[in-house]
């Protein structure tokens, strides 16, 4: 059940300090993507790359080690998916970069009769090492239950 786990471990120490390549849309099935170290805890899986439309979308199991009392999805895991989307996503568009902020709105509680969620991210602009993405979480039935938008910079080569 953990064979995931090797191959995951391999690509996280290079996150940030990957060379971005013009075939990376080529590794989005978990083979050499370059992943934060939470994508490891959260599961994650790639759906899809639009380079023409610059998207992502990615999937997180849902598991009850996420809920607060309520019991509902805590708010930081909830920020987890989304952030993460949009990280790789920077990778896949030829960006070193990390964030500057980060704001979410939640809608729809994440609770126990939820299997799954999609996260999808974009870029929304880009002005100079600066840029603006947005993304959006789905739970496993389509209904929308947060939106987020994040400003990443890029990081100066040396």
């Amino acid at each position: 059940k953990l064979s995931w786990l090797p191959r995951q471990l391999i690509h996280i120490s290079c996150y940030y300090y990957m060379m971005v390549e013009d075939n990376l849309e080529n590794r989005l099935k978990n083979e050499g993507m370059p992943v934060p170290n939470v994508w490891v805890e959260l599961e994650g899986e790639f759906l899809d790359f639009n380079k023409e439309k610059q998207t992502l979308r990615c999937k997180f199991p849902v598991r009850e080690r996420y809920f607060n009392p309520l019991p509902t999805t805590l708010g930081g895991i909830i920020d987890s998916w989304i952030d993460i989307t949009m990280g790789p996503l920077t990778v896949l568009l030829g960006q070193r970069a990390v964030s500057k902020n980060f704001s979410i709105k939640y809608l729809k509680p994440v609770g126990p009769s939820i299997e799954y969620v999609t996260a999808v991210a974009w870029r929304e602009s880009v002005d100079g090492r600066d840029s603006l993405y947005k993304g959006e979480l789905y739970l496993d039935n389509g209904t929308l239950a947060a939106v987020a938008e994040s400003e990443f910079v890029e990081i100066r080569k040396s």
